[in-house]
């Protein structure tokens, strides 16, 4: 795939014309199965970034948090909301800092100086906030298979019930 044409496309103008973004984007790169590797010819595509707060929002004047784009599955992040979440470790937004050099479709100074400085946002946080990622998914898989074999739970039980309820209804007649 090729996601520097993608982000040139019509689709993504908002990257070029939203004021939280343009000039102010630090970091933008695929996320999801391309930032891991994991992708296939069925994968969604995923962009990530983050973004320069306003002077405005460092003074209290404004608030942003991050833009999101629904169509193009993109989220950005400002920077002050992505450290925060950087610093809990959170697995969704770690995969940003992650990428190889040539995966990143924008790195401005700062987005670089970020990422010579990204073991900072390392801690035993990690392993606490991955461990909890990865039961939750497991989890969620576990419901899911349970779910799928239900129904067909409930007819074996059924017939388990059922067929010998049969039999003695025969045996009676």
């Amino acid at each position: 795939m090729d996601f520097h044409a993608l982000i040139q496309s019509e689709d993504y103008d908002f990257l070029r014309t939203n004021r939280h973004l343009g000039k102010r984007i630090m970091l933008l790169g695929p996320g999801g199965s391309y930032a891991y590797g994991t992708n296939n010819e069925n994968s969604d595509t995923d962009i990530r970034g983050i973004t320069l707060n306003a002077p405005s929002d460092l003074l209290g004047l404004t608030e942003f948090e991050q833009f999101e784009d629904r169509v193009t599955d993109t989220v950005i992040y400002s920077f002050n909301k992505m450290a925060r979440l950087l610093l809990e470790c959170n697995p969704n937004t770690c995969e940003i800092l992650g990428l190889d050099r040539e995966e990143y479709l924008i790195v401005s100074d700062l987005g670089q100086e970020l990422l010579d400085n990204r073991k900072i946002f390392l801690s035993k946080r990690a392993a606490k906030s991955y461990g909890g990622y990865a039961g939750a998914q497991l989890r969620r898989l576990q419901n899911a298979i349970a779910r799928d074999l239900m129904p067909q739970m409930e007819r074996v039980n059924r017939r388990a019930v059922e067929e010998p309820f049969d039999e003695i209804m025969e045996v009676g007649r």
